[in-house]
């Protein structure tokens, strides 16, 4: 059954009370099984199966995720200035021993794990980072993951190759909802990071859909309750406790995650929070969903730092597609916002998850490809219900 809390208005300090009644009658019918519904803390989630609105997916996920392929014995691409020298490991060797990973060129990749070569071969050297910030991978002799190299999937609009956990008991204060994979390191992925912040009134239960299906991509997400301070101090928090985990012994997350390749989100109010902690320099990225700056002036934009997403619902009624626009028209990094023909304030998030995860798969996970969904005029997320615009690329 679930927990419907009501979300109050993020902009309640800046009304009457007479409004805030109003809106609280307004949210009572768009909650309705808009959000998600309310699960035991700490089960595995049915994250293979399609979610239903109000209801967590029931169903068996499919096992673990797709193991990446990379490279076999062999010599890898050549040294120099090639970026992509070493990224892959050329075709299994037959000898006993594999070949070693070539050199990254400047500013290149690292060479990934050279290991996995013919029968009884031991796993070769990985290829050394080149001048200008490669990260060279650990040679195991196995399947050629790349630290965060995600599997690879057909759709980000629906479950991830992965299984997943929820523990909604946990964080730094015990409060938060915590998401992520159940073969954590599997082919030796490290698994990127989203923090999210939930809209007002709300707490993490309301997200489990959301979150889930973010994990089942190879994510670890942490949602967090958050407040109209809007001071970010929840997600900061949760930011710290996770990191302080990856680093802890006897940590479930003990170096399993990619500390180099953060993102924070949120939505209504739990956007707003984002803004005020986009100058962590931890951070990749943000992502801001149906919830602009409180002002409408625009004020949140001189925290960003790194590219951000705005995401909003066309009849959103708290007027936040019009402070987004004040938003991007102050944001000075690179930038992408959509407004969803016929989405409202609370479904939002719902239907720009598709958006959301393609958005970390490719500034967490590295996909370059998922570029031309939102920097397309004919990309999938600039097409459709998606009217959309960008700048600063």
């Amino acid at each position: 059954m679930s927990i419907q809390k009501k979300e109050s208005p993020f902009w309640s300090a800046e009304f009457n009370p007479k409004i805030a009644v109003i809106y609280w009658a307004l949210v009572v019918i768009s909650c309705a099984g808009a959000c998600s519904s309310n699960s035991d803390s700490k089960e595995r989630s049915g994250a293979g199966a399609q979610s239903g609105e109000g209801v967590s997916g029931q169903g068996v996920a499919a096992s673990g995720g797709i193991p990446s392929t990379g490279g076999g014995g062999g010599m890898s691409g050549a040294a120099g200035n090639n970026p992509q020298a070493g990224a892959d490991g050329g075709t299994a060797g037959t000898s006993a021993t594999s070949g070693t990973g070539g050199l990254a060129g400047s500013g290149g990749i690292a060479g990934t794990v050279a290991g996995g070569g013919g029968a009884g071969s031991t796993g070769g050297a990985s290829g050394a980072a080149g001048s200008g910030g490669g990260t060279s991978q650990t040679p195991d002799g196995g399947a050629g993951s790349t630290g965060s190299t995600l599997p690879q999937v057909d759709s980000v609009d629906t479950e991830g190759p992965f299984q997943t956990v929820q523990d909604l008991a946990s964080g730094p204060t015990r409060t938060s909802g915590v998401f992520y994979p159940v073969e954590l390191g599997k082919n030796g992925l490290k698994h990127p990071i989203f923090i999210w912040g939930c809209g007002g009134g709300s707490v993490p239960s309301r997200y489990v859909d959301h979150m889930n299906r973010i994990a089942s991509h190879g994510f670890v997400a942490i949602a967090d309750a958050t407040t109209t301070a809007a001071d970010g101090a929840p997600l900061k928090a949760s930011l710290d406790w996770i990191l302080g985990e990856n680093d802890r012994q006897g940590s479930l997350f003990y170096q399993m995650l990619d500390t180099g390749k953060i993102a924070a989100g949120g939505h209504s109010i739990g956007s707003v929070n984002t803004f005020a902690i986009a100058d962590d320099t931890r951070l990749s990225t943000t992502i801001h969903v149906a919830g602009g700056s409180l002002d409408g002036m625009g004020s949140g934009a001189a925290r960003l730092r790194n590219p951000t997403a705005y995401i909003c619902g066309e009849t959103d009624m708290f007027g936040n597609v019009e402070k987004a626009e004040a938003d991007y028209e102050a944001t000075t990094v690179p930038v992408f916002m959509t407004v969803m023909t016929g989405a409202e304030h609370i479904g939002a998030a719902r239907e720009g998850l598709g958006a959301i995860v393609a958005w970390l798969r490719w500034h967490l996970g590295g996909e370059e490809e998922r570029r031309s969904m939102f920097l397309d005029p004919n990309g999938e997320f600039c097409t459709g219900k998606f009217v959309s615009k960008y700048k600063n690329w």
